[in-house]
C-alpha cells in the first residue's frame, strides 16, 4: 500500500500479514460489549470473533521525502532463531526485501532506519547472516535507537532479566549494528528531517518513542505499538499482556488520541491490518477510528 502525506509517500512493506494471537491472551481486560457493539469495524481485519483470536500485521513504513528516506521498524527478518513463535523461527524465503523493491525503495537507499522499540517484530530486519556473522540489511543507513530504550535492555541483559525471546533479538539484530559503528542513539524531540521529530510513547516498553509528522498540508503519527488494535481507541486504557507499564500505556493512548482527534492528524500504528492506519474523531465523550484513507 502507497499514500502520499503532504509532500512525502509512505510505502507500507507488510513481512507477516495474519498474526493471530488468543484475544483473551493479549487483551485479557477487554470489553466484550464493546467489542459486539463495533464489531462492524473490528472484523474481520482486526479479530476473528468465532476464533477468538486478535489478528495483527507485521510491517514496515518506508517515508520518502524531499532529502530522506526513512524506514520505520524492520519487522521479523530471516534466519533468527525465534523458538516461542514458530512461525517467525528460520523463516525464510519471506520476499520482504523483494516487496521493499518493487515499491521502488533499494535497501541501499534509505538513509535511515527508526526503530520505535526493541521487541523482535521491530528490529528484525535490522541485519541478514553474511559471511559468518549478522551484518546491517540496510549498508548505508543511520541505525537510530532510542537511548533510554536500548540502555533499559542492556541493563536487562547485563541482569539476565530479558526474556530470552528479546534477549536473541538484541543479540542478532541490535548488538551487532552498535559494534559495527551504524547506531545513533536519540531523545525526545530528535530531529530525522524537516517536518519529522520523535516523539516519547511509553507504556509499551518504558523508552518507546514515535514518529510526528508536520508538514504544511498533513500530520501524522506513527505510534508503534502504542496502539496495536482499534479496540484500544473505543476503550483506550485496555493495554496489552505485554506492556510494561499498563497505567502509562493508557495515559500514552489519551493523550494522542486527544491531540489526533483535534488536529486532523493521520494515527500509523505498527500493527493495523485493512487500511493500515486511520483518523481519530471524537464521539460520545469517547473515541473512533475513521479509516479514510486511500492508497495514492
Amino acid at each position: 500500500m502507497r499514500f502520499p502525506l503532504g509532500e512525502a509517500i509512505v510505502d507500507i512493506i507488510v513481512d507477516d500479514d495474519d498474526f493471530s494471537i488468543p484475544m483473551s491472551e493479549f487483551f485479557p481486560d477487554r470489553d466484550p460489549e464493546l467489542i459486539e457493539r463495533h464489531r462492524g469495524v473490528l472484523e474481520p481485519d482486526f479479530f476473528d470473533l468465532a476464533g477468538g483470536m486478535a489478528k495483527f500485521a507485521i510491517q514496515s513504513f518506508v517515508l520518502r521525502t524531499a532529502t530522506t528516506t526513512l524506514l520505520i521498524d524492520s519487522c521479523i527478518g530471516e534466519g533468527k532463531d525465534r523458538p516461542e513463535i514458530p512461525v517467525w523461527h528460520e523463516r525464510r524465503g519471506s520476499g520482504f526485501l523483494d516487496r521493499l523493491r518493487r515499491a521502488g525503495v533499494d535497501p541501499a537507499a534509505i538513509d535511515l532506519v527508526f526503530c520505535t522499540h526493541l521487541h523482535v517484530d521491530h528490529v528484525g530486519w535490522n541485519t541478514q547472516r553474511a559471511n559468518g556473522r549478522w551484518e546491517p540489511s540496510f549498508p548505508n543507513a543511520r541505525y537510530l535507537f532510542g537511548r533510554n530504550e536500548l540502555n533499559a535492555w542492556m541493563d536487562q541483559l547485563r541482569d539476565g532479566s530479558a526474556l530470552p525471546l528479546h534477549a536473541r533479538g538484541l543479540e542478532d539484530s541490535v548488538i551487532p549494528i552498535v559494534e559495527a559503528g551504524r547506531a545513533d542513539l536519540v531523545d525526545d524531540g530528535y530531529e530525522l528531517c524537516a517536518g519529522l521529530r520523535l516523539l516519547p510513547l511509553p507504556g509499551h516498553t518504558n523508552g518507546q518513542m514515535g514518529v510526528a509528522v508536520d508538514f504544511a498540508r498533513d500530520r501524522a503519527l506513527f505510534c508503534g505499538d502504542a496502539v496495536h488494535n482499534p479496540l484500544q481507541i473505543f476503550q483506550p486504557g485496555l493495554s496489552t499482556s505485554t506492556c510494561v507499564d499498563p497505567r502509562t500505556g493508557s495515559e500514552t493512548r489519551q493523550m494522542i488520541f486527544a491531540e489526533a482527534a483535534d488536529s486532523s492528524r493521520l494515527l500509523v500504528p505498527a500493527h493495523f491490518r485493512g487500511q493500515r492506519c486511520a483518523h481519530i474523531h471524537s464521539a460520545g465523550g469517547g473515541y473512533e477510528p475513521v479509516f479514510d484513507v486511500r492508497p495514492g
